[in-house]
């Protein structure tokens, strides 16, 4: 034998050249705005199809019975998830308002002695129908309608 041919051939190593591994800025954004694009595009989808299956308005209405409200009181309540009040005043009338401030969104308190509805986050005032008395809301408490049907009391009634 040679020897030539007892010597062992070394093994090829694969080197990996670092520009083959790096990402480039412009692919980073690309790849970075193109998520953001199917997030976007997910959730507008997936509003459409709230809207399609579950149908507009999906909290049409709320109802309880008309033995768990005091005449001539209140009575505190969920709406669709938004909190509201009603009320069972002395001529036999019901109205129903959402305790939501219209300024940015806090709950408001009704204060029976002094019938009004006062906003703890900016001082805002509203009186017994609703409406902007002081303070910075720019419009009325939301109004929600309310009808009797036999012992039960819905509100929001389209």
């Amino acid at each position: 034998m040679s020897e030539a041919s007892s010597q062992k051939v070394p093994e090829k190593t694969i080197v990996v050249a670092p520009d083959e591994i790096r990402t480039t800025r412009r692919t980073l954004l690309k790849s970075f705005f193109g998520l953001l694009g199917a997030f976007g595009l997910g959730s507008f989808f997936y509003g459409i199809y709230n809207y399609l299956v579950l149908g507009a308005g999906a909290h049409t209405s709320v109802e309880f019975p008309l033995s768990e409200i005091p005449f001539g009181g209140t009575y505190h309540f969920q709406y669709g998830g938004t909190p509201g009040i009603l009320f069972w005043e002395e001529d036999g009338n019901f109205k129903a308002f959402s305790l939501v401030c219209s300024h940015l969104a806090c709950t408001v308190v009704w204060n029976r002695e002094k019938k009004e509805f006062s906003c703890p986050c900016h001082d805002g005032l509203f009186d017994a129908e609703g409406n902007v008395l002081s303070g910075p809301p720019p419009s009325p408490l939301e109004r929600w309608k309310v009808e009797v049907k036999g012992e039960k009391v819905v509100v929001g009634v389209a």
